[in-house]
């Protein structure tokens, strides 16, 4: 329980900062949802936890990372970290009694799942009618509702 505490404080913040209160949550509720899923589904000793929804963040943070790597400096460096750090938690799991692997990984996938759908997708472009560039927050789902949609950040 201390180590989901430490993770969430420590991964939570900053996924919240990148896509806001709302994606957050929505991250957080389908990777808690997808974890549990997967385990009731593929482990013969299913859990409810909060370990999956943290491994959820962290898999939005790798969407996040992997959809701007460009746009940040040390982009790839960055992503590379977060890559290792679910490898060892995975590895960690497996070498571990008790520990649901199935949860962490619905949990991993229902995060980056999501993350992918609903953004942030962020890219430079130029705003209609001022002629100079913003920054657009485009996110497949808004893709998908109103594909003529173009919505500065923030607006």
């Amino acid at each position: 329980m201390q180590v989901n505490s430490y993770s969430l404080n420590s991964v939570g913040p900053t996924v919240e900062s990148l896509g806001g209160g709302k994606r957050f949550l929505a991250v957080y509720t389908i990777s808690a949802l997808s974890s549990s899923g997967l385990s009731y589904a593929l482990c013969t000793a299913p859990s409810v936890g909060a370990s999956g929804a943290i491994f959820g963040l962290v898999g939005a943070l790798a969407v996040f990372l992997a959809r701007h790597k460009t746009l940040m400096s040390g982009g790839d460096k960055n992503l590379k970290q977060v890559g290792r750090v679910i490898a060892l938690n995975l590895a960690f799991g497996l070498l571990s009694d008790g520990i649901d692997n199935w949860g962490h990984v619905g949990g991993l996938l229902g995060g980056a799942a999501v993350a992918w759908l609903i953004g942030p997708a962020l890219s430079f472009d130029f705003a209609p009618g001022s002629g100079k560039k913003q920054l657009f927050d485009r996110p497949p789902i808004a893709r998908l509702i109103s594909p003529w949609s173009k919505q500065p950040r923030g607006q």
